[in-house]
């Protein structure tokens, strides 16, 4: 029988979860502890949240948090985090977030001779969108490289991705591994109450990364030819008054629908009401939304702008990739999915099909064999 692991996992966002992160951390976590590996998570800690608890059979660590541009950032001392692994103990520890908490755990894992790896979920164009943090995008990136290459291991969750994180100075063996995908079987789901006409669901955070504009611009345009569109958008962010207005300057006020923050059960039930999921961001390290609406059957359109765009569509196959400066070659694509019900269900069924790649049992016992592959290599470096 395989030995069963102690993994320290150390995320600025784990539970509740407000980021595709804390959704992916919660979907391993739980799956390698069914498997019986001890999972520990530190994390950040909000007002009246305890210091330790457990969840699935998860031990959370919280630590001290200050809220920035958003975003909980955890900003433990040294002591704490050395408290906190003395007494977890762990073989491994594995980071998932960029920031202070990451550079600090690193150094005290490092002290404490722990192997290390990190999964790449964020680039630096991503972490630097707040308009005071992009004159740091440079140093952001270079200190990224920099950890990494301290790292004994980096997990991309896309196939281009990995090729570009080599290519950008980090020396550590980078190795792919897809993001999980799990809801129950979609057929359990009672979709979301619908309009009649063609729906189209955009999932996400409401940030200029996301080109949220682009996508609007393209439904105000279907709405010329399909009067009867409906456009839902899920999240929420600080492009979210700016995209309120844009609607009402283009009349749409009464097609698009803002959901605000949906939780995993009930953004499960608009993937299965929708009619095509469109993700229109620039910047995206493999794109979460995408492969959950893939589970549901759903066609999908992505820019060709994110890294993994064709790791996740085959062009006319499942859904589209589009021109992120063209708004017409949305339109254009939107307007033949409406039109044809057929190719809906044909390329839904496709990328059902293709999802089943995601699927967590997959993904974890690829984690594990990374995780035994690293401390193999550390216990005889």
């Amino acid at each position: 029988m395989a030995t069963l692991l102690s993994i320290c996992m150390v995320s600025d966002d784990f539970l509740p979860a407000a980021t595709g992160v804390g959704v992916h951390i919660k979907l391993v976590a739980s799956e390698l502890v069914r498997r019986g590996h001890k999972i520990s998570v530190i994390t950040t800690r909000r007002k009246d949240e305890p210091e330790i608890e457990q969840w699935e059979g998860v031990t959370v660590y919280r630590v001290f948090t200050l809220k920035a541009y958003g975003f909980y950032q955890a900003l433990p001392s040294a002591a704490t985090v050395r408290e906190i692994l003395k007494r977890i103990q762990p073989d491994l520890v594995h980071h998932h977030y960029v920031g202070f908490m990451m550079w600090q755990v690193c150094r005290v894992a490092e002290s404490l001779k722990l192997p290390q790896i990190s999964t790449y979920h964020f680039s630096a164009e991503v972490l630097t969108q707040p308009l005071p943090m992009r004159p740091f995008r440079g140093l952001i990136r270079k200190m990224m490289v920099a950890f990494n290459n301290r790292f004994d291991l980096v997990i991309a969750p896309s196939l281009k991705l990995a090729q570009q994180i080599s290519r950008e100075g980090v020396q550590t063996e980078v190795r792919f591994i897809t993001n999980p995908v799990v809801f129950k079987a979609s057929a359990d789901v009672v979709p979301a109450e619908r309009p009649s006409g063609f729906t189209i669901l955009y999932a996400g955070r409401l940030g200029p990364e996301k080109n949220i504009p682009y996508l609007i611009k393209a439904f105000a345009e279907l709405q010329r030819n399909v009067p009867e569109a409906f456009l839902w958008i899920a999240g929420h962010g600080p492009e979210g008054d700016a995209l309120e207005a844009l609607c009402s300057q283009l009349g749409l006020e009464d097609k698009v629908k803002f959901l605000g923050f949906l939780d995993h059960p009930t953004l499960a039930r608009y993937y299965a009401g929708c009619d095509v999921f469109v993700l229109p961001s620039l910047m995206e390290t493999q794109g979460l939304v995408v492969m959950e609406a893939m589970w549901f059957g759903r066609p999908v359109i992505v820019t060709s702008a994110i890294v993994s765009a064709e790791e996740l569509v085959a062009q006319g196959v499942n859904g589209f990739i589009v021109d992120p400066d063209s708004v017409n070659d949305l339109t254009q694509r939107l307007l033949l999915l409406a039109a044809e019900p057929a190719t809906r269900a044909t390329q839904g069924e496709a990328g059902r099909e293709r999802a089943s790649a995601y699927r967590p049992e997959l993904v974890v016992e690829a984690l594990e064999v990374a995780y035994r592959n690293t401390l193999a290599i550390s216990h005889h470096g």
